[in-house]
């Protein structure tokens, strides 16, 4: 009777261990299929994204091209709306290119300048230096502060966009070619308005968007990347007063 009971003992135990063993050879194995899947998809994102910058490159290379389709990507390009120009965080010293080649004067008077401190320090008070330049290369030099000191306008009060202060109309005409908008004393906030009846300002910003797609099983893995660039191809203000000679730069 011992003996009957000890044997069923060690059946149960057995079983026990049997049953332990396969939860986790199941376990095991749904892990190793979890890691595989994990890795495979790694590799897709690589694989698409690589695939992505690839159109990106394609559309620079192709400047003439609106859409580029590859076997694993697409790429557009399109310029940006400029109803006006939400130019965001400028910094102290550093300026902001209106080009207006291809603007419509016949609509097109002038532009107004928003523009407040930074939120990160709204006690700032910036100022702003606005070049109107011509195509004969003649400047016309606008100058405006919060105290309309040292030789600066009084700017005027205007919270309307949610920042601080605003010029008034700077006029423009078909002679004009870009506005220069310089921040002084401290880093600002800064929006550009067309002024006139239906007037809006030329595309400043060129926009390419490329998508890669990589065949997963039955899925599709995708990556989207965008590149934004000047669409006048403004030259950054530090060289207005730079030249070159030879290899070098002489200010």
């Amino acid at each position: 009777m011992k003996k009957e009971v000890h044997k069923g003992q060690v059946a149960l135990v057995l079983v026990l261990i049997m049953t332990v063993v396969s939860a986790l050879a199941v376990s095991l194995a749904t892990r190793s299929t979890i890691d595989t899947r994990i890795q495979q998809n790694d590799t897709k994102g690589v694989e698409a994204l690589i695939s992505a910058q690839t159109g990106l490159e394609q559309m620079v290379i192709n400047p003439s091209q609106t859409t580029i389709v590859g076997d694993t990507y697409s790429a557009t390009k399109t310029d940006v709306d400029s109803d006006n120009f939400d130019v965001g965080r400028v910094e102290t010293g550093s300026s902001v290119d209106i080009g207006l080649n291809g603007a419509d004067f016949s609509k097109l008077s002038g532009l107004v300048v928003y523009w407040g401190p930074d939120k990160s320090d709204p006690t700032n008070q910036p100022a702003v230096f606005v070049s109107v330049v011509k195509n004969d290369g003649t400047i016309v030099d606008y100058a405006y502060d919060y105290s309309g000191n040292n030789g600066f306008v009084l700017a005027q009060d205007d919270s309307t966009q949610g920042l601080a202060k605003k010029t008034p109309t700077i006029p423009v005409a078909a002679d004009v070619i870009k506005v220069r908008i310089t921040v002084l004393d401290s880093a600002a906030l800064v929006k550009i308005f067309p002024v006139g009846p239906g007037a809006s300002l030329p595309p400043q910003i060129t926009s390419i968007k490329s998508v890669g797609s990589v065949n997963s099983g039955s899925n599709t893995v995708k990556y989207g990347l965008q590149y934004d660039e000047s669409a006048n191809d403004t030259v950054p203000g530090v060289f207005d007063y730079a030249v070159f000679s030879g290899g070098s730069i002489i200010q």
